[in-house]
């Protein structure tokens, strides 16, 4: 075997042995980085917090943001896998990490004066690059030595170098690293001696440590944004929550002197009242305790309020009572459970909303017309804008992406003769035999993605058609449950990989206003896709009908986890929500359960914690005789 052969033997070997040593680091650095960008805070309203700007952060130092122990770590092990000496230093050249493996020459010889320390400090302070993926390599200002290295920034701040080398790229000159000796005031003899220790390799394979090198700082780079940003987002969160206690303080004090009457009771005898209640029914303190809020119901309420106390609260209750004046109030009644003075009993606030219900009652014909009116022209606006704006270009898409395949499929023949005489090539930097199968697909894709396009601005031009409330006619649930899964599939394809629809094709028709029961099946599917933690649990709609009751039901069941008991009365609640640092307001389905009471249904919730939540739409079936328009 010849020198040559067993030269090549042992590169090959060495550059073996360095990649795997690089897969090592890589596998290192990408669990340091999963651990850290799992534990990254997103901002309110989605933005993610990498969007933020570093630039207005004040002395951002490298120490500051990492690790220094896996940093240190990471720095030896790839110096001890490509044999040379490695360090990362601040800006201005000074050591930030442990130098590894530092040859004699430059520890013990050249930094040991006055001069070479200086030009060491100097050479590793001129290392910065304001692309990280493109090293810098050059002998280094103070030995003669080669070196390399790259920056690692923080977004765009740039906080750090990372350099390697102390190593000897062929031709050597001994001649002048003498006269480097002589110039700093070292022991020549001490400095040649300590020359023959440098490793030295070809410029080829230093190169290649050094591309290494920048594909592990980038790693870095990365890494340490995503621990600044992970830090500052607990301080802003930390912020929040106080002025959150701050605001829970205030909101305190201001139900402590609300304009309602509270009622404490017990099975419904008053055990305690505020001033507000008494002025309420015109009556002393002791003259209500012991009583019942049912006494001084009106005769026509008095069945509603025995049902709403019977219930135990839930939604909001108006009903009709009698002061002590023989004044006719409409009041608002709104029940929560308490402990008072030892016992679970039940708070009821009572709101005094006469003269705003009988405002109503005058202004109602003239107020829908205005809000209809209002309505129609912002949706009629945003429906000709969206029509005009995704319409014209997506017709383009539809009607050249046909032609786009068929050129492709005749240019197909000629690209691959080409390919057998010449073999591969790149167009659009990918290779072609990689090409004539991504092609097709791509073209394929983008024609259905028009498509679904399409779909979806005709389900938005079907729901902005908003009629008065009024009016209703005798609609199919089926249309209008296909029509309302036009408007959420993208968000239910990217919620649940378990997706299951099973419609009643002998459904009844019923007599309703199919844009209102629309937004009642989007707010519920909405909901099933927030409650789900896994896309391994499912979303699952039926239609059925009800022979004994003549309804029509229309059930969405999500497998997330659960409502608990103690708050699955309350979901309905007009403002409460469980959502509100996500931005919820607690309005949805407080307005979904208006809409089902207007077409003389209800919404009914029923859930098991842990295993998921059924939501049920039930509407009277129309009758037979209806001559309501189709």
């Amino acid at each position: 075997m010849t020198d040559t052969t067993l030269h090549t033997l042992g590169r090959d070997l060495a550059r073996t042995s360095l990649l795997r040593e690089i897969e090592t680091l890589r596998a290192r650095i990408s669990e340091l980085e999963s651990t850290a960008s799992a534990s990254l805070p997103r901002e309110e309203g989605g933005v993610a917090a990498s969007e933020e700007r570093f630039e207005d952060v004040p002395e951002l130092r490298f120490e500051d943001i990492f690790n220094l122990e896996a940093i240190q770590e990471i720095q030896d092990a790839f110096a001890e896998a490509t044999n040379v000496a490695s360090v990362i230093t601040d800006l201005n050249g000074r050591p930030i990490t442990k130098p590894s493996r530092f040859c004699r020459l430059c520890i013990d010889v050249v930094r040991r004066t006055e001069t070479g320390l200086r030009n060491c400090m100097r050479s590793d302070a001129s290392f910065g690059t304001n692309d990280p993926l493109k090293p810098i390599i050059r002998p280094c200002l103070s030995s003669g030595l080669w070196d390399g290295g790259t920056s690692i920034l923080v977004g765009n701040r740039h906080v750090a170098n990372w350099i390697i080398g102390q190593v000897r790229i062929p031709p050597l000159s001994d001649e002048r690293m003498r006269r480097y000796a002589r110039e700093i005031g070292a022991d020549e003899d001490e400095f040649l001696e300590a020359l023959c220790e440098v490793p030295i390799m070809p410029r080829s394979q230093f190169l290649g440590i050094c591309r290494a090198l920048c594909l592990i700082a980038n790693q870095i780079s990365t890494l340490a944004m995503h621990n600044a940003l992970q830090a500052r987002a607990i301080t802003r969160r930390l912020e929040i929550e106080a002025a959150l206690r701050e605001s829970e303080n205030r909101f305190r004090q201001l139900s402590e002197a609300t304009f309602e009457g509270i009622f404490i009771h017990n099975a419904g005898e008053i055990m305690e009242v505020n001033k507000v209640g008494c002025m309420l029914f015109g009556f002393p303190r002791d003259a209500l305790l012991g009583r019942s809020l049912a006494d001084f119901a009106s005769l026509d309420s008095r069945a509603q309020v025995d049902v709403f106390f019977g219930k135990g609260g839930g939604e909001p209750c108006e009903a009709s009572f009698v002061g002590r004046d023989g004044r006719e109030l409409i009041c608002e009644l709104q029940e929560r459970d308490i402990s008072f003075q030892g016992k679970k009993v039940r708070v009821v606030a009572v709101r005094d909303i006469t003269e705003r219900v009988f405002s109503e009652r005058t202004a109602r014909e003239k107020q829908q017309q205005l809000i209809q009116a209002d309505k129609m022209v912002s949706l009629g606006a945003l429906v000709a804008g969206m029509a005009h704006e995704i319409n014209n270009p997506n017709s383009f898409l539809t009607l050249n992406l046909p032609m786009l395949a068929e050129v492709w499929e005749d240019v197909t023949p000629i690209l691959e003769a080409y390919y057998h005489e010449n073999g591969d090539f790149l167009a659009g930097g990918l290779e072609y035999s990689e090409l004539r199968d991504y092609i097709p697909g791509l073209l394929a894709r983008m024609q259905e993605g028009a498509t679904r396009i399409k779909g979806i601005v005709n389900s938005l031009k079907n729901y902005s058609r908003v009629n008065p409330e009024e009016i209703m006619w005798r609609v199919d649930l089926n249309d209008v449950v296909s029509n309302s899964l036009g408007l959420v599939r993208n968000l239910i394809a990217k919620s649940t990989n378990v997706f299951d629809m099973d419609l009643d094709r002998d459904l009844p028709k019923v007599r309703a206003n199919p844009q209102r029961v629309s937004q009642v099946l989007i707010n519920l599917l909405v909901n099933a896709c927030e409650a789900l933690t896994s896309r391994d649990q499912g979303i699952f709609l039926t239609t059925r009908s009800d022979a004994e009751t003549g309804a029509v039901i229309v059930e969405v069941r999500d497998q997330g986890p659960g409502i608990p008991p103690d708050i699955l009365p309350k979901i309905m609640d007009p403002f409460f929500t469980t959502k509100r640092e996500s931005g919820g307001t607690g309005l949805g389905l407080s307005v979904s359960s208006a809409i089902a009471r207007e077409h003389g249904g209800s919404l009914i919730f029923s859930s098991v914690p842990g295993e998921g939540t059924e939501a049920r739409l039930v509407i009277p079936q129309a009758r037979m005789d209806a001559t309501d328009a189709e």
